[in-house]
């Protein structure tokens, strides 16, 4: 079922109390929950409805459960999803449109919780039926001193990605005497959290095997990585995958990273997604100026891009009239109602973090935006101007909800 666009679409009925705290808060509950209470009007939407709550007497409207909650503009969601994942940066997209960046940070926000609650939906009970490939991808934060690893579990044979995390580096590599000592500077403000990596990927085994312990064990699931040493460490400190191991039902392989990358490479699914990622989002393409500034908006913008690259990108590009299988199809991924109800309500709807089902690590750290943004140093001065530090300030709760 394809996601509803191009005209601003109204919620017509409150599907749960916004109060946490309120035994109606989940929609799983039956009967009617609210009673009306009145209207207001507003120069963005109109004459709007109101409701009360039952039980609690919390007040909401329409607009409680739009994804526009809060916004005082409609934009196309849709058009925006294309814009981004066809490799256009922030500021030329709002130079087309007319947008400013903090419109276009605050949308990007909306759109990657809606992307999580939908691999949220599609993984909640989810048989994996496939091996997984798994790997790093390296790109950097705000300039090549601050070096980014996204660790990406890959199905493969689908290419679906079902889990990815964030790890912050220190900079590493050749450098002139001058960059050595911006480092030296930046070193004494900040510096990566120790064994970040091996956390990173522990989160990634973690969730992972989750999803292999929803099929029953009935045979064996094979882990495939390059021959990193954070890998191995990873997995020996993770219970789950140390008493799997010993029943014989997980394998883990390693392949050289200078092997071949053709289709008969193992790694081929992760190689494949990093194309895709240099490809099709401009934070990564390589010699530009369009990276991410912050954690934040980096993690969000790469859950849209594989949100999109699994549930909207053809496995392969055909070029045929009708549409094109996508990569969660392969895997029927998308098949149970909840997973197309999520879908359905990708550019309508708001969703909130506490009617996640699998409250899994990895989506979290994206969805209540964990990860802190490495100052910004003058390496004149050598010290942090505390005004104007991107993305460590104030954050409005509805977009952490």
């Amino acid at each position: 079922m394809q996601p509803v666009s191009g005209q601003p679409r109204h919620i017509t009925r409150p599907s749960f109390c916004p109060n946490q705290h309120c035994r109606h808060h989940h929609p799983t509950e039956n009967g009617r929950w609210f009673i009306l209470h009145g209207h207001y009007n507003s120069n963005s939407w109109g004459k709007t409805r109101r409701y009360r709550c039952k039980a609690c007497g919390r007040t909401c409207s329409n607009q409680t459960f739009s994804i526009d909650y809060w916004a005082h503009r409609w934009i196309d969601y849709a058009e925006f999803d294309n814009t981004l994942s066809g490799c256009t940066g922030y500021r030329q997209a709002g130079r087309a449109k007319n947008w400013s960046y903090p419109l276009i940070r605050n949308r990007v926000l909306r759109l990657a919780r809606n992307y999580l609650n939908a691999f949220d939906a599609c993984q909640s009970g989810f048989k994996l039926p496939e091996n997984i490939a798994f790997d790093g991808f390296e790109s950097y934060l705000r300039s090549q001193y601050f070096p980014t690893n996204f660790n990406i579990a890959v199905g493969t044979d689908s290419q679906v990605p079902y889990a990815f995390t964030l790890t912050l580096m220190r900079r590493k590599g050749t450098m002139t005497d001058t960059q050595k000592r911006n480092r030296d500077i930046i070193d004494r403000h900040w510096r990566p959290e120790p064994h970040d990596l091996v956390n990173s990927c522990k989160t990634v085994f973690r969730d992972t095997l989750s999803l292999l312990m929803n099929r029953g064990l009935t045979r064996a699931f094979t882990l495939f990585t390059d021959q990193k040493s954070e890998y191995p460490i990873a997995l020996n400190e993770l219970t789950e995958y140390r008493h799997l191991s010993q029943l014989k039902l997980v394998d883990h392989h390693t392949i050289s990273s200078r092997a071949k990358r053709t289709r008969r490479n193992p790694l081929f699914p992760v190689n494949y997604l990093d194309r895709e990622l240099r490809k099709n989002s401009a934070a990564h393409a390589r010699e530009t100026v369009r990276q991410d500034r912050e954690v934040s908006m980096s993690l969000s913008r790469m859950a849209i891009t594989l949100g999109y690259h699994t549930f909207k990108k053809p496995f392969r590009i055909t070029n045929r009239l009708t549409s094109d299988t996508t990569h969660a199809q392969r895997v029927n991924l998308a098949g149970t109602p909840e997973a197309k109800k999520a879908l359905n309500e990708l550019y309508t709807h708001r969703h909130v973090w506490t009617h996640q089902h699998l409250n899994a690590q990895w989506m979290a750290d994206v969805w209540l935006m964990r990860k802190k943004n490495p100052p910004i140093v003058s390496f004149r001065t050598g010290e942090v101007n505390p005004k104007g530090q991107p993305g460590n300030g104030w954050v409005a709760a509805h977009l952490t909800a």
